[in-house]
């Protein structure tokens, strides 16, 4: 449902779709996708184009360290030591990077990017980064040769309920972006969760999660 409903690809001036980025044998494939998120970020942040960017040493040294120091938070300083990105691992960083502005003309309607928006967090979560908002919408990068699952889907919706909790719902649209694959996926929030939770509301589908959260005594120490 997810893969074909609400697939979109990114298209190049003409309107013909854009190629995806090829992925090297043995690369280091996760620090070359963070190293693509922030170098994009550090363009979009600076108003500057993401090959001005690129060839800005200070931005992208800094977008490669914040990608290792990023990787080894979610893997393990132990099992994912530091490592220096090849020159062909940079490059391939770049091309993935280079189409981040490329979905955000495709949806240049909802309004201006914003990268690591902050989600409050509830009971046993923590407060957390998502990956980037957009007006009323919510995206996650997933720059993966798979098709999107089931655990994307519920990682998003807990963003989704975590920020309603507030009682400002900021995002009734949600999605997710490949810039590998040059692909996205949005829809209404309301219409997917009425497709996947048997017709119940986004509101009701929240608040279980919440409670859900909140009813349990325990504390995690590491980032959701």
């Amino acid at each position: 449902m997810m893969s074909e409903t609400y697939r979109e690809r990114l298209t190049d001036n003409v309107g013909f779709p854009l190629e995806p980025v090829k992925q090297r044998a043995d690369t280091d494939r996760a620090v070359i996708a963070e190293f693509a998120f922030y170098l994009a970020k550090n363009a979009i942040e600076n108003g500057i184009t993401i090959r001005a960017a690129y060839n800005d040493p200070n931005l992208r040294i800094k977008a490669e360290t914040t990608a290792g120091t990023a990787v080894r938070l979610y893997e393990g300083a132990v099992q994912y030591p530091a490592s220096q990105l090849s020159d062909e691992d940079l490059a391939e960083g770049l091309l993935i990077a280079e189409n981040y502005p490329e979905f955000f003309k495709e949806i240049s309607n909802l309004g201006l990017p914003v990268f690591n928006p902050i989600i409050p967090g509830a009971g046993f979560l923590q407060t957390c980064q998502a990956d980037i908002a957009i007006g009323r919408g919510l995206f996650e990068v997933k720059t993966v040769t798979r098709n999107i699952a089931g655990k994307d889907i519920k990682q998003l919706i807990v963003y989704l309920a975590l920020q309603a909790a507030t009682g400002e719902r900021r995002w009734t649209v949600g999605g997710f972006f490949n810039p590998r694959k040059a692909e996205y996926h949005r829809f209404e929030v309301d219409e997917l969760i009425a497709k996947i939770s048997g017709g119940r509301s986004a509101s009701e589908v929240y608040h279980t999660l919440i409670d859900f959260v909140c009813s349990w005594d325990v504390q995690i120490d590491t980032a959701f």
